[in-house]
């Protein structure tokens, strides 16, 4: 997580804790570039940060500062109080220096957080223990002691074939651009309805292709088995009153065939049930079935919003 800077009490040479820092944004970070060493850009700041004149001064928005010296990187993080905006630098920290900073080779997508604590971990050694980004436009951030463990993983439930599932295949196409900056890893929970393949098998919809009979465009008789939701069984007894037939429930909000483990998305036929749902204490969000990327990158906003508030 980050630090927050209004509980760092460190003195202007002392490191920060073992928590991974990641501004929450970019424009938080600003950066200076001198011919000097760190050791002298280092002596400088602190002189500066004492001077009490227009040298003390830095820009509102800045939290952090990243030092690019003639013998490599630093990272600080930084405070400051007053009107305007320039403002009094109160605090100094110095996070990570020298051989602890490397910067990486190639231009990223900053708002894919998820994405940049992967990379940040793999670049991690021993000895490095952050590493600095410049987005395709140039501005510049950084992580310090990546932890994938601190990115929320949220299970994506849903049915195949086809294959492979709509929200699923919807997940995947937005991982990498809207839901990257959740800073959350998506993991699958998939119910293959092949394994109910039989011939008293009914299947909603002829789209799955699956072996058996289909509720949208066959006359249905026993013996029968509905592979389906509620809405699925509302169907069949509407159309054919009085047949006798077996029930296999596949909603993902009512079935038992899922395992629940942990935060989830999940769809149904049902508008009235979108929304923010919890299933045996677990946090959830339900989408319509044929939900549009939107929908789908703002239920995932919401539920992610629940989890952390």
């Amino acid at each position: 997580m980050v630090v927050p800077l209004e509980k760092a009490t460190v003195s202007p040479t002392t490191r920060m804790d073992d928590d991974m820092i990641f501004p929450a944004e970019y424009k938080g970070v600003g950066a200076i570039r001198t011919d000097e060493t760190l050791s002298d850009a280092h002596d400088e700041l602190l002189r500066r940060k004492t001077s009490k004149t227009a040298e003390s001064e830095i820009y509102f928005l800045s939290e952090y500062l990243l030092i690019f010296a003639s013998d490599g990187c630093a990272v600080y993080s930084v405070a400051s109080e007053g009107e305007g905006l320039f403002r009094t630098v109160t605090s100094l920290a110095r996070i990570a220096s020298g051989e602890e900073v490397v910067q990486y080779g190639k231009l990223v997508n900053m708002h894919n957080r998820t994405e940049l604590v992967k990379i940040a971990h793999g670049c991690c050694t021993d000895a490095v223990n952050t590493v600095i980004f410049k987005s395709v436009d140039q501005h510049l951030t950084f992580v310090h002691r990546p932890d994938p463990g601190d990115l929320l993983e949220i299970d994506v439930i849903d049915v195949i074939p086809p294959v492979p599932g709509w929200l699923t295949y919807m997940v995947g196409q937005l991982s990498g651009c809207l839901l990257g900056e959740l800073g959350v890893i998506f993991t699958e929970n998939i119910l293959d309805l092949r394994q109910f393949e039989s011939e008293d098998a009914v299947f909603p919809c002829f789209t799955s292709g699956l072996s058996g009979r289909y509720l949208d465009s066959e006359v249905i008789t026993a013996p029968a088995t509905l592979i389906g939701c509620d809405i699925s069984k509302m169907i069949l007894e509407e159309r054919f009153p009085g047949l006798d037939y077996k029930f296999t429930n596949i909603c993902s909000r009512t079935s038992d065939l899922y395992q629940i483990t942990k935060p989830f998305i999940a769809r149904c036929c049902q508008s009235e049930r979108s929304g923010l749902v919890e299933i045996d204490g677990i946090d959830g969000v339900v989408v319509h079935w044929a939900a549009s990327g939107y929908e789908v990158a703002d239920a995932l906003r919401d539920l992610v919003r629940k989890i952390r508030s």
